[in-house]
């Protein structure tokens, strides 16, 4: 097939062939006039020869692709061709002209000397004339177009140097007046041609030097700490700060200006670089269908992001909610055009319209993140708790054993053990319910544990930000109170990990790292946001709420801990509270308790199957109405 080539193209080859010609030309001639003196170019062969050995070199560039190449975005790969073209015609122009002197024709001969001169020269001159080219046009971008900012980037490694590469080519983003590294070896060295001005103690003092405009973290590997560290050097007051993601969020793409953010609390309270076994994961999810609950919240979103990417070979969303399934299924055809997607609103908790799906769709997998966490509000209304977080879990448990789905994982959280809260409680009796159907069960039932996930919607970060908005005050319960922090990202890499081992019911528990103070991370939230805390914003502390603990565990008394391959995700052993039997009984007492609004019957449920649990129905809205009732 014969590839049309458009009059811009065209133009664009001509006119470099023609002066790389010209340039492999001057070479000869200067080679000619080194070897054999001036009275050489009056020679009648002159011209001819070098014509003729001036175009095998432009011949063999042509054939090697040099035209081809965008030198607006060049590297050592592209100037490698130049070199390879020019010595392959040098090579075959040489032989060929002795092999012509044979036949006693001298048209093509060149002697060796003035054709390796050839061949040295114009690789030179070639090169030469493209770095000049880019040196011009970048000089034009940045007077037509450049920022003024100008850029520190801390992080002279393979994704600095990257985006460095970017920002060079797109001077409209600004002007990078160096790197800074804590690698000693790098220091006082050049990369890609700007300087190591330094370490990252050194940040301030050279934003006053050069007056940086704005700074760019662009270590992907860095942990939390490292982060908070270099975070604690800059004055936020005085020059604007960005970051690549974490490794967790980029996984195997290359960082770009496409990435760029500006610095975020997720980057210093949950960066740590999470790895996980792509292999092992791939093939669990590649070719299988693949249902998601709650698939429009931030878990469940995430969940379908990473899914998607695993190349099922259908990928469910249902959620009770259509925006949001709407907007994660517009976000997925974008980026996967070829992977079927299909969208169903449904209520996990409608066993007739459930059932329907399940004999339909046959998931093969099922990731169940559907579910009620809102700790205050499951304390106003604790039948919808156990409706939607225990029986709903039922639901969908049944008819993935009854439909032959070979895995189902369902997220849980810390907040199962010991639960002081309604929601604690039905995420637990949960558990229990997958544990006990797992007995004599085809289907593999999973359950991973894990604590707050930054930027989910029950997180306390976007209450935390509208508060800063609005000039504070930041409302924190308790100083004293710690949690769990994770990235969605993160947590939903692992929950995939924890999900290709396999299970018979048992509960993977994620390594959340330190627990972290709340107020901490209002503190962090203040200063990103170029305040100072307690001085522009106030932290208020308005007391513990129904149903909070001040500290979080991850485990239950008498569960026991087992390593996983995996360093991050752990195993948890333990006896089962609830038979497979008894499984039907307690079912239906949620059931007729749930019903019947009997707030008493639910509660010796909870003493009877969740005996480690504080929590108990207090109040709830409908005892409020009653009581509003009487008082009227």
């Amino acid at each position: 097939m014969i590839k049309v080539i458009n009059s811009r193209e065209l133009k664009r080859f001509l006119i470099l062939a023609f002066t790389d010609y010209l340039l492999i030309y001057g070479s000869y001639a200067l080679g000619m006039y080194f070897r054999y003196g001036i009275f050489s170019l009056n020679e009648p062969e002159f011209f001819q020869n070098g014509a003729f050995f001036s175009f095998f070199i432009l011949l063999s560039l042509i054939l090697n692709g040099t035209y081809r190449v965008s030198w607006s975005y060049a590297n050592f790969q592209d100037f490698w061709i130049i070199l390879r073209g020019t010595f392959l015609g040098y090579v075959v122009g040489f032989f060929f002209g002795r092999a012509i002197l044979l036949l006693n024709i001298k048209i093509f001969t060149v002697p060796l000397t003035v054709s390796t001169m050839t061949f040295i020269g114009s690789t030179l001159l070639i090169i030469w004339s493209r770095i000049f080219w880019l040196t011009y046009l970048f000089l034009k971008i940045d007077r037509e177009g450049g920022s003024k900012d100008r850029l520190l980037i801390i992080g002279a490694g393979d994704a600095g140097t990257a985006l460095a590469d970017e920002i060079m080519r797109n001077p409209s983003y600004g002007r990078i007046i160096g790197f800074l590294d804590d690698s000693p070896r790098k220091q006082k060295k050049r990369i890609h041609g700007l300087p190591v001005l330094g370490s990252s103690e050194s940040v301030m003092e050279l934003v006053e030097k050069y007056d940086i405009t704005r700074i760019i973290i662009a270590i992907p590997s860095a942990t939390s700490e490292e982060i908070r560290r270099i975070m604690s050097l800059i004055d936020l007051k005085k020059v604007r700060v960005q970051t690549l993601p974490g490794l967790a969020e980029l996984m195997n793409k290359k960082a770009n200006l496409g990435y760029l953010r500006e610095i975020s609390v997720d980057d210093l309270l949950g960066r740590e670089a999470v790895s996980v076994d792509r292999e092992k994961i791939r093939g669990f999810i590649t070719e299988k269908k693949v249902l998601v609950t709650g698939a429009g919240g931030s878990i469940g979103s995430e969940l379908c992001r990473q899914i998607a990417g695993l190349s099922p070979s259908e990928l469910f969303l249902l959620g009770k909610g259509e925006n949001s399934v709407y907007e994660i299924e517009e976000e997925l055809k974008d980026a996967y055009p070829e992977l079927k997607i299909h969208r169903i609103i449904a209520d996990i908790q409608d066993e007739t319209r459930m059932e329907y799906l399940f004999s339909v769709l046959k998931p093969q997998l099922v990731f169940h993140a559907a579910a009620h966490k809102h700790v205050p509000i499951m304390e106003e209304n604790p039948t919808e708790a156990f409706r939607v977080n225990t029986l709903g879990t039922y639901t969908v448990a049944k008819l993935a054993e009854k439909y032959g789905t070979e895995a189902m994982v369902m997220i849980s959280t810390d907040k199962a053990v010991n639960p002081s809260s309604i929601m604690g409680v039905s995420k637990r009796l949960a558990e229990e319910v997958l544990r006990a159907m797992s007995e004599n069960s085809k289907t593999k039932f999973a359950m991973v544990r894990f604590g707050n996930v930054l930027g989910s919607r029950g997180s306390v970060v976007p209450k935390f930000k509208k508060q800063i908005q609005s000039g504070g005050p930041i409302t924190v319960t308790d100083p004293r109170m710690t949690r769990y922090f994770m990235t969605i990202p993160e947590a939903v890499s692992l929950v995939l990990q924890a999900g290709a081992f396999g299970s018979k019911g048992e509960v993977f528990v994620l390594d959340m790292g330190k627990p972290i103070k709340v107020s901490d991370l209002a503190r962090d939230m203040i200063t990103l946001a170029g305040y100072v805390p307690d001085q522009e914003i106030e932290i208020k502390y308005t007391g513990i709420r129904p149903g909070e603990k001040l500290f979080e565990r991850l485990s239950l008394e008498g569960e026991e801990f087992e390593k996983t391959s995996h360093p991050k995700i752990f195993k948890l052993k333990s006896k089962k509270t609830l038979s497979h039997e008894s499984l039907g009984n307690l079912v239906n007492r949620i059931k007729n308790a749930i019903n019947n609004s009997d707030f008493e019957e639910l509660n010796h449920i909870i003493e009877e199957f969740v005996p480690d649990a504080t929590a108990r129905i207090k109040r709830a809205i409908p005892e409020l109405r009653k009581e509003g009732e009487s008082t009227k």
